[in-house]
């Protein structure tokens, strides 16, 4: 049987990170042999490339910004991701393609058929089993964000909401294969809502 790929996405401070090392903790716990991996990032290219994406001195345009995200994350999917399914292991990843969508798409104006049709060349049209949007005004998300903002955090405030509003698109063209789940609730109640629905999700998509 192929693995499950689950994927943790939304805005600044929503908690993904928390709550994707809290999801592969538990599914651990259950006896699955879990991946855990972020975007951009998890290979030494990627985190190559996540330095340079976040790096507040380098100069990127809307257009170069999503090709290098589009790099790390061919990389990973190519590298990590397929084979891991192919094993029969569970993925975890922190961001993916919807990310770009909502950032470089919605965020920047760049053209949302055009990012779709890149990031499917990069993916090879892989997609979650479920997809997990955590949910979070940008105000409060910006807010909970520790320590110096990087490149993208930096951004003013309406950019954050129309980063927003694309999650929330892109949740929504997703249909069953997706969950919004509220953020602003306690980690507790946040970790709870996912660990239901990843119990009742499908495997091998």
């Amino acid at each position: 049987m192929p693995g499950r790929f689950l994927v943790l996405d939304g805005p600044d401070g929503a908690g993904k990170t928390t709550q994707a090392a809290r999801l592969a903790d538990r599914l651990r716990g259950g006896g699955e042999e879990v991946l855990a991996l972020r975007e951009p990032g998890a290979t030494p290219a990627g985190e190559a490339i996540r330095d340079l994406i976040l790096d507040s001195d380098v100069d990127l345009s809307p257009l170069a910004e999503m090709l290098l995200y589009q790099a790390a994350r061919a990389h990973l999917v190519e590298t990590m991701v397929r084979p891991a399914l192919a094993a029969g292991r569970t993925v975890v990843l922190d961001r993916y393609a919807y990310s770009t969508l909502a950032y470089q798409g919605y965020g920047l104006g760049l053209d949302i058929e055009a990012v779709r049709a890149v990031t499917r060349v990069a993916t090879g049209g892989l997609e979650p089993d479920l997809a997990l949007f955590l949910d979070l005004d940008p105000e409060t998300g910006l807010r909970r964000i520790a320590g110096d903002r990087d490149r993208i955090e930096r951004r003013p405030l309406e950019y954050h909401r129309r980063v927003r509003e694309g999650f929330l698109a892109e949740a929504a063209r997703l249909g069953p294969r997706a969950l919004v789940v509220d953020a602003s609730r306690p980690p507790d109640a946040v970790a709870a809502a996912i660990e239901r629905a990843v119990a009742s999700a499908g495997r091998g998509a």
